[in-house]
């Protein structure tokens, strides 16, 4: 028997603005979901890291996700979005960044072992967990090439600290110049940041909003206690700036939303909240009735 179907998406209300189209209200049974799979990838820079991919069951309708967790975090932070997600149809695939859960052990080039902790790594080392979501969504471009999903519709997930890292690497997928017959890059369509911090030793969250496309092309959702005092109040800066980029839009894309709680990050994503089912009704409205303007493409690189 196939799995329960998570309860459609609920409203959001963002700021100034309509409220958002739900979800259907009823299910249909669908294909049966798979059973999380748990893998390696290699990074750029030589490193492996373990992930977790959530497979979707609508194919080339698939949105893939990639989800980021904070600082001293691990994939599994993010297992009750991606399996709620996956359960609507969609694809997710969660990281162990660098120095976090299961890829804190690494080689060095000459194959000696060394063990990276979150709380020495410096500032170039944090950095570079870009090429960690870098890996992610090559192993995604895969699924694509494959019909499993839709890489034109790609949302990043980010929760504090990683969502520093995915405005960052949402910044460096915009600045890649695609060549004459194969799309590079300009894949991440939609950003959700959860309890967005403004900076961390030197590394913030403003400069790649100054890559071309990124504030203006990018849909986002922006998510904060209301409680928590300090993630709120960069969440209202973020909006802020953001709605002047899109004010000319025709339909609104820029999004916050403040549960009247003190929880931070992904602790938002408890069941006692509805921040999962808002993030899927974001994902509903900028992405999936959108998908005749990021129609599915085989992405294989001809050479």
């Amino acid at each position: 028997m196939a799995p329960k179907t998570p309860v459609p998406p609920s409203a959001i209300n963002p700021a100034g603005s309509k409220t958002m189209p739900t979800a259907p209200k009823t299910a249909t049974k669908g294909p049966k979901v798979p059973e999380p799979e748990d893998i390696t990838l290699e990074t750029k820079d030589g490193l492996s890291i373990k992930a977790t991919f959530y497979a979707g069951t609508l194919k080339k309708e698939a949105v893939p996700f990639i989800l980021i967790h904070g600082l001293d975090g691990q994939r599994g932070d993010m297992h009750s979005l991606a399996t709620y997600l996956q359960g609507l149809g969609h694809a997710a695939i969660a990281p162990d960044l660098r120095g976090h859960g299961q890829s804190k052990s690494q080689k060095l080039p000459d194959g000696t072992p060394r063990t990276l902790d979150p709380d020495k790594m410096t500032r170039p080392m944090l950095e570079a967990m870009v090429l960690d979501i870098e890996a992610c969504k090559k192993y995604l471009m895969e699924k694509n090439n494959s019909g499993e999903l839709n890489i034109e519709q790609l949302c990043v997930v980010g929760s504090e600290f990683g969502a520093i890292l995915a405005v960052r690497f949402a910044a460096i997928d915009w600045a890649k110049q695609d060549l004459p017959a194969y799309k590079l890059g300009k894949d991440v369509k939609a950003l959700v940041l959860l309890s967005p911090a403004a900076s961390l030793k030197g590394i913030t969250l403003r400069e790649p909003l100054t890559v071309p496309g990124v504030s203006t092309s990018i849909a986002m959702l922006l998510i904060a206690g209301a409680e928590d005092t300090k993630s709120a109040n960069e969440v209202d800066k973020l909006y802020k700036q953001l709605e002047t980029f899109h004010s000319k839009a025709e339909e609104k894309d820029i999004f916050q939303i403040k549960p009247d709680t003190k929880l931070s990050g992904v602790k938002l994503l408890g069941s006692a909240l509805d921040v999962k089912e808002k993030i899927a009704s974001f994902a509903e409205k900028v992405l999936v009735r959108k998908k005749t303007s990021f129609a599915w493409q085989d992405r294989k690189n001809p050479l």
